[in-house]
């Protein structure tokens, strides 16, 4: 899309308001343009809240400027440390207060391993689109350690296979063995209804939830999801840990998982209550065979 330029022929209204009614982006996406100084009102910059009058001229730069990687350039330069770093891939431990990538064009000033990616690595290739760009999976931005990046488009491909095969697997033993696995560990507290719950669990190790779940996140269609809980630790009276392996990958799955039965994994704002304190999950240990098919296992 080129520069355009347009004519305003409405008695007012305001500059943000109007684009979204002309183009198929949001509000806070114009907001970021106006802020960049990409629309013009009369060859002259502007607020967000500009009131527009009669045949106004308003011109506005070209978007997908604004929705190309170029704009990473804003991302803050971050160090995350390196854990493991092949030719065709990097395995990295993402601290608890980083972004996976910016949720929205809006986002790209916070902290994320798409904008420490961009900064350090000039050569990797994109998935879908820069705002996801090279990453094969995410963490929430309250879990951290372990994370997969591909280096090249022949591992990019080969973990999509791999990810592919466990996503399409239908029986858990097929999930079980595709070549591909991602363990969790969570502190959670101890609630008198898990007690119960936690008698029963105990003499069943390793013990499944598998349920259909729409999660508590907008536009979800309600999917299959399928926790092991591996081994249970008793920290105290209050608190326990748990450490878990994933067979589908589902937004905020071990979280509501564990909220749902009872066992609210501590300081989790979303499916306990609120905490100004970092949520007690981490992604501790990682499986996966390589292009050459040598097992490899990360653990922290």
């Amino acid at each position: 899309m080129e520069k355009v330029s347009l004519v305003f022929d409405w008695t007012t209204e305001r500059i943000d308001t109007w684009l979204t009614k002309q183009f198929s982006y949001s509000r806070n996406f114009f907001h970021h343009i106006i802020e960049r100084w990409g629309v013009l009102v009369n060859w002259k910059v502007v607020k967000k809240s500009n009131k527009l009058k009669s045949w106004d001229n308003i011109e506005i730069d070209d978007l997908e400027r604004f929705i190309s990687p170029i704009i990473l350039d804003e991302a803050p330069d971050i160090d995350i440390p390196i854990v493991k770093e092949e030719e065709d891939y990097l395995v990295i431990n993402k601290p608890k207060w980083v972004l996976s990538h910016p949720n929205s064009i809006w986002d790209i000033s916070k902290p994320s391993v798409v904008g420490f990616l961009y900064h350090r690595y000039s050569a990797l290739p994109s998935v879908w689109n820069f705002i996801r760009a090279w990453l094969l999976h995410r963490l929430d931005k309250d879990t951290d350690w372990l994370m997969i990046v591909a280096k090249t488009e022949k591992w990019l491909a080969h973990f999509k296979e791999l990810f592919k095969e466990k996503s399409e697997s239908e029986s858990l033993e097929d999930k079980d063995k595709v070549p591909l696995k991602k363990w969790y560990r969570a502190s959670c507290e101890i609630t008198m209804e898990w007690k119960k719950f936690l008698n029963t669990v105990e003499w069943k190790l390793p013990f499944i939830i598998q349920e259909v779940v729409k999660a508590k996140v907008p536009n979800m269609t309600p999917k299959m999801w399928i926790t092991q809980i591996e081994r249970i630790e008793k920290i105290s009276d209050k608190e326990c840990r748990l450490y878990l392996q994933i067979f589908t990958g589902r937004t905020h799955q071990i979280r509501y998982h564990l909220s749902s039965h009872w066992l609210p994994i501590v300081w989790d704002y979303l499916y306990w209550k609120e905490s100004k304190r970092w949520m007690q999950l981490t992604a501790y240990r990682l499986e996966f065979k390589d292009l050459s098919w040598e097992m490899i296992c990360l653990e922290i």
